[in-house]
């Protein structure tokens, strides 16, 4: 073989290292290029209407809604109290999630949902909801369609607001002398963003 012939296959063998070299570069500077302005998660939103009417905007950061699962024991008992030795106790289990959760146990988890609007009908005991999800659809349910509206403990939104924590019932129990609390909450923003600071 001549030496021609040996120097051509040699540099034949090196050229692909040009392209992978080059592409591995733009990789690199393409990594390293600034990247848009971040942006963060701000903590939930609470609106509340004051007793005075006007409408009361809180950040929380433990909000949950809570309901209640009810279960059946059996429990031994006396003979002379209980003729067949077993006596049937009920209870009530408080659960709470970051989502709603509906009465056939399905639920729309918090990072779904952009903002929630409740409405509270005077002539009806259950309190109106309406969804809005980060991808524009919109679902409007009763509170009556939340699971454990059927438990004596009525389903609920819970947070910590001003260092107490604030139950917000979302059906009023049959009585004709009840009313809905003057303090309600009308509003949750859930995903609200703001650009993060540059050092």
């Amino acid at each position: 073989m001549s030496p021609g012939a040996s120097r051509r296959r040699s540099s034949a063998r090196r050229r692909p290292l040009v392209p992978i070299l080059g592409g591995a570069f733009l990789f690199f500077c393409a990594s390293a290029a600034p990247a848009g302005p971040r942006v963060r998660d701000l903590p939930p939103t609470l609106v509340i209407t004051t007793p005075g009417g006007e409408e009361q905007t809180v950040e929380v950061h433990d909000l949950r809604f809570a309901f209640f699962l009810r279960s059946y024991y059996q429990r031994a008992a006396p003979r002379e109290q209980e003729p067949s030795g077993k006596r049937v106790e009920v209870g009530d289990r408080r659960r709470e999630c970051r989502c709603v959760r509906f009465a056939d146990w399905s639920k729309e988890s918090f990072t779904k949902v952009r903002q929630i609007e409740i409405t509270y009908p005077p002539a009806d005991d259950q309190a109106q909801l309406r969804l809005t999800f980060i991808d524009g659809r919109i679902k409007e349910i009763s509170a009556g369609a939340l699971f454990g509206s059927d438990n004596p403990f009525a389903p609920r939104f819970s947070a910590t607001v001003g260092g107490v924590v604030r139950e917000f019932l979302l059906e009023r129990r049959a009585d004709p002398d009840a009313s809905w609390p003057d303090e309600r909450l009308v509003r949750i923003m859930l995903h609200r963003h703001a650009p993060s600071r540059r050092r």
